[in-house]
């Protein structure tokens, strides 16, 4: 990563710690029959970053750090009730004086998670043909589906699979949906050292 990307995602994480969700956009699910979530984690990742830069001025919750190595300035908009370790003592963004150097470790962790929603279907086979059946559900509704040679059927207690569904058949099957998801988290340490006097 260059100097300056790190500087932006810096300016964007400084004071945050947080979970955020980014979700592949899909359609909505209409709740025709009962539906059970769950959430599978993977393994997550982490990756820490580290900067650096020296105090030039705080207003407010404003901090203009001039960074190193390169010298270039920053203004960092601070988080209300973040604290700096700086020479072992808690301060706050008030407390901070110019030329206190300070060095923020950025973690984030991404975790992949899957999305499931299991959702129980009975109906009546209204129409079968390969893998497209069309069930009537017990609203009365028909709705269709392109069903895996993989998913089994109960009718009348016993199993079946697609190939041997006929109308009128009453069913009862699982529909699995599963969305990926990706989990973000930041946590931002930042210690310092306050200027000689």
């Amino acid at each position: 990563m260059n100097p300056r990307s790190g500087i932006l995602t810096s300016i964007a994480v400084i004071g945050v710690a947080g979970t955020l969700y980014a979700q592949t956009p899909s359609q909505p699910a209409r709740p025709t029959q009962p539906q059970v979530r769950e959430n599978v984690r993977g393994t997550p990742e982490m990756k820490t970053e580290t900067m650096t830069g020296e105090v030039v001025r705080v207003l407010g919750n404003s901090l203009l750090a001039r960074m190193q190595p390169l010298g270039n300035f920053s203004v960092f908009n601070v988080q209300p009730g973040r604290e700096f370790i700086i020479d072992g003592q808690t301060k706050h963004i008030a407390d901070l004086q110019p030329g206190t150097v300070l060095t923020a470790s950025i973690t984030t962790t991404t975790t992949p998670v899957t999305m499931r929603t299991t959702q129980t279907l009975n109906g009546t086979v209204w129409f079968a043909q390969g893998d497209y059946v069309v069930l009537t559900l017990p609203n009365g509704e028909n709705h269709e589906y392109k069903v895996s040679p993989t998913v089994e059927f109960m009718v009348e207690g016993k199993p079946a699979t697609v190939k041997d569904l006929r109308q009128g058949m009453k069913v009862t099957a699982q529909k699995i949906v599963e969305e990926p998801l990706t989990e973000i988290s930041t946590q931002t340490a930042i210690t310092g050292k306050a200027p000689k006097k």
